[in-house]
């Protein structure tokens, strides 16, 4: 059974005082030393076309640039709060895009993947020589997920889905195991992820390599979103890599991403070496 939570206004927990602290704490200790940051750049006429760009002061060679889409169940989340997670990366010498998309009541299926797409659009100009990795939690997950397995959304924007992207990490991703019965979430999708609205419903043809990490204590999106997508996945023929995390709840997997909360648990080098290893080729689609 799949089900859905808004974004918690806390992310992490300060675990010296074992208590919730507010992501503003989180994004105080993190350093700016390791990024020159671009905030809210315009890729749109929206007024949520936004998006800051995260430039590494140590730059990894021949590394792609990252574009990370935050959760919040499609009515809530900011990109002004990922500082500790672009922080996270740009200190291992990756560049990383965070955008802003339209919300629920404002915007309902497809209008967020359109947002989604124009971002990368903008991104692949800013960065013509690059091949693009997109990054997901929950709800930006699902998002990057449908842009990696359909055509139209990017090449609605202009972009070449496989000349350009050349992986896609979906944290805690909802992918559609069972039909949404929530009346908040049917009026984004009236499908109710039972059509095409339904990750799982569009593993259809070649797609970039995946790589799905999910927390074994989520309860908020259960692990078998992605594990059910990556079997979908390979039995296709696809690249797709899925790992669960003992111990982890749904926005644990965000934490840990932060230079802060990364001890004991393998999930940063798991999307690091993921990133590593893809091809650099024309063709990024198998």
């Amino acid at each position: 059974m799949t089900r859905f939570k808004p974004l918690a206004a806390c992310l992490a927990a300060v675990a010296a005082l074992a208590a919730c602290a507010p992501v503003t704490i989180l994004n105080g200790i993190t350093p700016s030393s390791t990024f020159d940051r671009t905030k809210n750049v315009s890729f749109g006429e929206g007024a949520r076309d936004k998006l800051d760009i995260y430039r590494a002061e140590t730059p990894k060679a021949g590394s792609p640039v990252l574009l990370f889409v935050h959760g919040g169940s499609w009515d809530s989340g900011s990109k002004d709060i990922y500082k500790f997670l672009a922080e996270g990366f740009t200190k291992s010498g990756y560049d990383i895009v965070v955008p802003n998309y339209r919300l629920y009541p404002d915007a309902s299926f497809p209008n967020f993947l359109e947002d989604n797409a124009k971002a990368v659009a903008y991104t692949a100009k800013t960065f013509p020589d690059r091949k693009i990795v997109l990054l997901g939690h929950s709800a930006g997950a699902y998002n990057v997920l449908m842009l990696a397995l359909r055509d139209e959304y990017l090449s609605g924007a202009g972009v070449d889905r496989c000349a350009t992207i050349s992986g896609v990490v979906g944290l805690a991703a909802p992918t559609g195991i069972v039909p949404l019965k929530s009346e908040r979430l049917v009026e984004i999708f009236p499908d109710r992820f039972t059509a095409d609205d339904a990750v799982l419903n569009n593993v259809t043809g070649p797609a970039p390599a995946i790589f799905l990490g999910h927390g074994e204590s989520d309860t908020t999106v259960y692990p078998q979103n992605s594990t059910a997508l990556a079997e979908k996945i390979t039995a296709r023929g696809g690249s797709a890599q899925v790992e669960i995390y003992p111990g982890q709840s749904h926005t644990d997997v965000v934490k840990v991403l932060s230079r802060h909360f990364d001890g004991g648990i393998a999930l940063k080098s798991d999307i690091e070496t993921f990133i590593d290893g893809l091809p650099l080729n024309t063709n990024l689609c198998r």
